[in-house]
């Protein structure tokens, strides 16, 4: 856990600097007020689940620290309105879907507690709009991605297609729009793009880019501009994102070795004005 400097970016620990998880923890996700934390802890099966404090960042724990997933759950994410958490659960080829105590943090499965995948899901996304999820199966002879639409007032995940994507995906990047979809192919090393429908979220190509050697995970910057792509042999690939949804190269950054993950903020009180926005709408 750390500090932000408000003028330089640079990371300072806090007191204490740690917190203890579950057992080999894979994924993390903060809700979009900034409340909650939740790490998905892919060797027993669980989900940890902490409150954020206010004034010094510290995560403590919530009453129970844990709630169940499904096997190996590696990928995990909170929708924008802060009310319903999925996790990807690689081993057992489900999603698991909670609901979010909005004064607790505490997690609570929804009824049913698990939709099905393709093979070894990897991860999840939910569309900026939180109308659609997506799923990388990484390991489906297919080459796939699954796709949900979200029941506004349950959470729960409705299957409604799959979509073609590269060897082995393993991550899907969305812009701000929620018009464009980018799936990262780690095997054959590219990027599928889609574009996405308003309506029903359905994912239809619009090309593929060719990527360095074994990408991982994208992010896309909050102003829909760019993308940033990770890649497990090192170094960080910036990608322009053209208004029609397509990527050209612009360039990179070196890492000292292999790059997983990547985040990309934007001013944090617009961040937490949108979500609150959008939770208010949700609940109208």
């Amino acid at each position: 856990m750390y500090t932000i400097d408000s003028s330089t970016g640079v990371l300072a620990p806090t007191n204490p600097p740690t917190v203890p998880t579950g057992f080999f923890p894979q994924g993390i996700a903060i809700d979009p007020l900034g409340r909650f934390v939740y790490t998905a802890n892919s060797d027993d099966n669980t989900v940890s689940m902490f409150t954020i404090n206010q004034s010094t960042g510290v995560l403590a724990p919530t009453s129970p620290p844990s709630v169940a997933a499904g096997w190996s759950p590696d990928g995990l994410t909170v929708d924008p309105s802060g009310r319903f958490a999925y996790a990807a659960n690689q081993d057992d080829d489900t999603v698991s879907m909670y609901t979010i105590d909005q004064t607790t943090g505490v997690l609570t499965p929804t009824s049913p507690a698990t939709v099905p995948t393709g093979q070894s899901p990897f991860d999840i996304t939910v569309d900026p709009s939180g109308r659609f999820a997506y799923v990388p199966d990484t390991y489906d002879s297919r080459n796939i991605v699954s796709e949900y639409t979200i029941d506004s007032s349950s959470g729960v995940l409705t299957p409604t297609q799959t979509v073609t994507a590269g060897n082995q995906p393993t991550f899907v990047a969305i812009d701000p729009s929620s018009k464009f979809a980018f799936v990262v192919n780690r095997y054959d090393q590219t990027i599928s793009e889609y574009r996405i429908d308003s309506t029903t979220g359905a994912l239809s190509p619009n090309g593929t880019t060719a990527a360095g050697a074994a990408w991982w995970r994208a992010a896309v910057d909050p102003s829909g501009k760019f993308v940033y792509v990770t890649s497990g042999s090192g170094g960080v690939s910036v990608l322009n994102l053209s208004s029609d949804g397509a990527l050209t190269s612009a360039g990179g950054a070196a890492t000292p070795s292999a790059s997983y993950a990547i985040s990309v903020i934007s001013n944090p009180a617009a961040m937490t004005q949108a979500a609150s926005e959008r939770v208010d709408a949700r609940l109208r």
